[in-house]
């Protein structure tokens, strides 16, 4: 896009003419009559400042329609802040009032068709309108030569705040003043609106086509403009353009609602907490109110956003001390860089449980009703609705485990994702985000506002080579480097794997895998670390806010590194170590960090002090693998009664296979990393050993009980993988008949559902 306005829809300070082919018809008008009356509820609803400052608001409005500077700051161009515009404010006190004028206003009752505030919201549109940018090239290329630093006009360098930000607040503002408004306010309020729905199907710099939430946010622009001026076409587009965008995506890195439930953004970083937050109330808004009109979502859309929804509600857990449900960090993206006060992505889900639940009843839908049910539940611990088991969002790279007290995230990242970003000066020190992360809530508040002062070295749940990688905002976004990235579940249990080359520096490689056990066992083993500097290597165990005592090899301790660890137990999850035979070693440490949050963000809260926890293993020996199992939610004497029940035997943990035999629950969990395949042994109590062979790399999960065989590629290049099992002399398990081999050839999806898991049940 040049500085023409090839990329914006033409403006005018007329309404747009129906087509005369839509126009016609009781019907179509009824239908837009209804959507009209519902769409004036939820943009009232949505308000979100307080309507009891509205009589000081009047008051200190200036003659010229401009609010002072020390309540409202007009910075604009090249000097103003890209992250949530400040002048935007100016907007929000407009939106208020018309919302308090027209009616329907919690607490604004007595400003309904006041011309006093009338002749407010007035003044202040036309002092915007008097001031909004000439120059289209402002529009997504602001501070470049075609719209350079000092172009006069209210405009942001971020394409976000001119196409979609203030856009949202007038075409909102316009439909409550409807025909209040002048022809010149009309003409204003047409010429933004149409201005930002332009933008469909052109490039916008920055960001490239609009697609996503985005699409649904200038969709949503677009309906309230035809509203506004009774554009039947205008309508139809943007509804059709919706439940184009709400559709299950195929293609590797798309953004939008995918195939596993997650929701991708900015080409390959899962976003289900902010964008695909962004995404579900913009559509729950929107089939609300086209609920029963021609308008109302189809069969592909409606199925496409229970995908979503039962993707979200394994990603959310509860803070018990506030009583308040957040994102899991690792969907947040660079928004993990805002404290909860700002009420940004991590401040809650932001998100309208009564609206999921009226449209679950709408559509009859069980999957929205389950969701609304699950997530306002009352809850003890951060698993809020007690959902329990494992899901792998192969899409993503993303896996979750959930039990009694507890939620475990790992966020993986491939050749076909990204790690993170750092957009607006957000997220600066994020590189090591998706490194294997790993977070465990147990009452929800452990990571809370402390993103500010950690240690962006020691991620929870990521092996480093500690400081070596420069960290700052243009070494941050990343897709990965290996395609070996992905995991095996059958819904309860599971395993992730992760094969890792640092992709800014290639100065450190090794490969990982988590299992995720019955009975809330969870183990990791790291194998083939290579390090090409000088940097100490960690695998740590967690960072987060200290939680009380902290006891190694059974004594309390007040940290300190332990050459031969044994246990360690803080803050209800208890770790247990094999032999370390000085191949490695255990560090622990907490106590006060302070961070400034304007350090890694745009956020302007002041300074956070915090007291952290964080415990990492130091590896001595790169070429001797390391593993340790963990047992979250439990007290200190549980663990230890837990860890003495519990008999895990590693079949084998190298650069080949990552394997482990759960002796009293009967499952044999697998890793096979090379592209050949290979083959282990294991061995139950009073069985006849077995020798498991793939044909290719894969991820293996075998229920010996139930003679029930899982399988995913997790580097999502195949299309068919061969399992074969040889059992030696001895008692063969179920599904083996007098077969001593059995051969079993498996079907692997495709498309976006490759990673996939795939189940078969032996002798069926």
């Amino acid at each position: 896009m040049s500085s023409s306005n090839s990329s914006v829809a033409p403006s005018t300070s007329t309404p747009p003419v129906s087509s005369p082919t839509l126009a016609a018809g009781t019907t179509i008008t009824q239908d837009i009559n209804t959507i009209h009356q519902r769409r004036l509820v939820t943009i009232t609803e949505g308000i979100t400042l307080s309507p009891e400052n509205i009589t000081s608001w009047i008051a200190d409005l200036g003659a010229n329609g401009r609010w002072p500077s020390s309540e409202v700051d007009y910075t604009t161009g090249c000097d103003a802040e890209r992250s949530n515009w400040p002048a935007q404010l100016h907007w929000q006190r407009i939106s208020t009032m018309a919302a308090a004028w027209h009616g329907g206003l919690s607490g604004g009752q007595q400003y309904v068709n006041d011309s006093k505030t009338l002749a407010a919201i007035s003044l202040a549109m036309d002092y915007w309108f008097a001031n909004d940018f000439t120059n289209p090239a402002c529009l997504d290329y602001g501070g470049t030569p075609t719209c350079p630093c000092g172009t006069p006009g209210f405009w942001n360098t971020n394409w976000f705040s001119n196409v979609i930000l203030i856009p949202e607040f007038v075409s909102q503002s316009c439909l409550l003043l409807n025909n209040t408004l002048t022809p010149t306010q009309l003409g204003n309020c047409t010429h933004i609106t149409l201005r930002a729905y332009g933008t469909f199907d052109h490039y916008v710099n920055g960001i490239g086509y609009i697609t996503g939430a985005n699409a649904l946010d200038i969709a949503k622009i677009g309906i309230d403009e035809g509203l506004l001026v009774v554009n039947i076409s205008m309508i139809v587009d943007a509804f059709t353009r919706i439940h184009e965008t709400v559709v299950i995506e195929q293609p590797v890195g798309s953004d939008g609602i995918r195939p596993d439930g997650s929701f991708g953004q900015h080409l390959g970083i899962i976003y289900n907490g902010n964008y695909g937050k962004d995404f579900s109330n913009d559509v729950l808004d929107l089939e609300i109110e086209a609920a029963e009109t021609q308008f109302a979502a189809n069969a592909t859309s409606r199925t496409a956003l229970e995908t979503l929804f039962d993707g979200n509600r394994w990603m959310i857990f509860r803070n018990v001390q506030t009583n308040v449900s957040h994102w899991d960090f690792s969907v947040l993206g660079r928004f993990i860089s805002f404290p909860v006060i700002d009420e940004q992505a991590t401040g809650s889900i932001n998100m309208n449980i009564s609206e999921v639940q009226q449209l679950g009843e709408e559509w009859n839908s069980t999957v929205l009703l389950e969701f609304s049910l699950t997530v306002s539940a009352n809850a003890t611990d951060a698993n809020v609705g007690e959902l329990h088991g494992n899901r792998m969002f192969f899409a993503n790279d993303y896996m979750v485990t959930r039990g009694p007290g507890y939620v475990t995230t790992v966020r993986m990242y491939s050749n076909r994702t990204v790690n993170t970003e750092c957009l607006n000066s957000q997220n600066p020190l994020g590189f090591h985000l998706s490194d294997g992360t790993v977070y465990t809530y147990l009452q929800g508040n452990e990571y809370e506002d402390i993103a500010a002062a950690w240690d962006w070295n020691l991620i929870p749940g990521i092996t480093v080579d500690y400081n070596a990688t420069i960290l700052d905002c243009n070494h941050t976004s990343y897709t990965g480097q290996e395609a070996f990235v992905g995991g095996v579940s059958d819904g309860q249990i599971g395993a992730a794997a992760m094969r890792y080359t640092n992709p800014e520096s290639g100065s450190i490689s090794w490969q990982k895998t988590w299992f995720f056990l019955e009975t809330d066992v969870q183990h990791v083993m790291i194998a083939n670390i290579s390090s090409a500097t000088a940097a100490p290597v960690f695998s740590v165990l967690d960072q987060r806010r200290f939680g009380g005592g902290v006891w190694v090899n059974g004594a309390e301790t007040f940290g300190g590194n332990y050459t031969n660890p044994h246990t360690m137990w803080h803050g209800q999850v208890g770790y247990e170590f094999p032999a370390a035979n000085g191949t490695y070693g255990l560090s622990v440490e907490w106590g006060n960090r302070t961070g400034a949050w304007s350090n890694i963000g745009s956020s302007t809260q002041p300074p956070e002090t915090v007291e952290l926890f964080a415990a990492w293993l130091y590896h001595n020996n790169l070429s001797a693998p390391v593993s340790y199992t963990s047992y979250p939610a439990v007290d200190y004497g549980t663990f230890m009664l837990k860890r003495a029940a519990t008999r895990l035997q590693e079949i084998e943990n190298s650069a080949s296979i990552s394997a482990l035999l759960d002796k009293v629950y009967r499952t044999v969990t697998a890793v096979l990393w090379s592209p050949s395949g290979g083959s282990f042994t294991f061995q139950l109590d009073g069985c006849a050993p077995i020798t498991v062979t793939a044909s290719a790399n894969a991820a293996i999960l075998y229920r010996v009980e139930s003679g029930t065989v899982t399988v995913s590629d997790p580097s999502q290049t195949l299309s068919e993988l061969t399992i074969e099992m040889t059992a030696g002399d001895g008692v063969k398990p179920k599904g083996w008949s007098l077969q001593n081999t059995l051969i079993i050839h498996f079907t692997l999806p495709s498309s976006g559902s490759a990673g996939s898991s795939v189940t078969r049940v032996l002798g069926k």
